[in-house]
């Protein structure tokens, strides 16, 4: 493959990677907030809140108004009542934009396997910035028993699709999880 060839290809997967985290059912509104319920209270499961910040492609420079996408399934597993596997239009999500200082946060509850496998719990993420680079992946975390040593390996690498988490203990029984997020260039 000659080198045209190749930058040609590189920009394909770019722009297809940038397209989708730039959905715009997946794009949260300008004046969305920076904190938010992807689960309310009443939702059964262990209470988790998660914040963290988002960081430009050097790893120092927060973005503010940076687009935060998360969705998850409940605790017995499924994304909707009637469909496990209905991530397309999932029940438990929130759209937030970082604040000026790049921070978010939300508060869930600790999300179900998919029933009857052994697929690790998580909570997906898009997040997407004018001008910056975007960045797609899922929380997994350290506690699970399904996560095994071969996802360990892979959340370890950088840009992998995973980031192992630990749950802290937090107040009142919720569970504390920080999550930063550095975009891609």
């Amino acid at each position: 493959m000659n080198w045209k060839t190749r930058g040609l290809v590189a920009c394909l997967v770019v722009s297809a990677s940038l397209a989708v985290a730039r959905d715009p059912s997946r794009l949260a509104p300008e004046g969305a907030p920076s904190t938010g319920d992807v689960a309310s209270a009443a939702e059964p499961g262990d209470r988790l809140e998660v914040k963290g910040v988002v960081y430009a492609a050097d790893g120092r420079t927060p973005v503010p108004k940076a687009s935060v996408y998360v969705y998850q399934t409940d605790a017995k597993g499924y994304y909707r009542p009637d469909d496990a596997m209905g991530n397309r239009n999932p029940r438990l999500m929130a759209l937030l934009r970082t604040d000026v200082a790049g921070r978010y946060s939300f508060r869930t509850i600790r999300p179900g396997s998919y029933p009857g496998t052994r697929v690790p719990q998580h909570i997906h993420y898009e997040v997407a910035a004018t001008g910056q680079g975007s960045r797609i992946f899922e929380i997994i975390f350290e506690q699970d028993p399904n996560v095994t040593a071969e996802l360990r390996k892979q959340a370890a690498e950088p840009g992998s699709i995973y980031s192992l988490r630990r749950i802290e203990p937090g107040a009142s029984g919720v569970g504390l999880v920080t999550q930063d997020v550095v975009l891609e260039r």
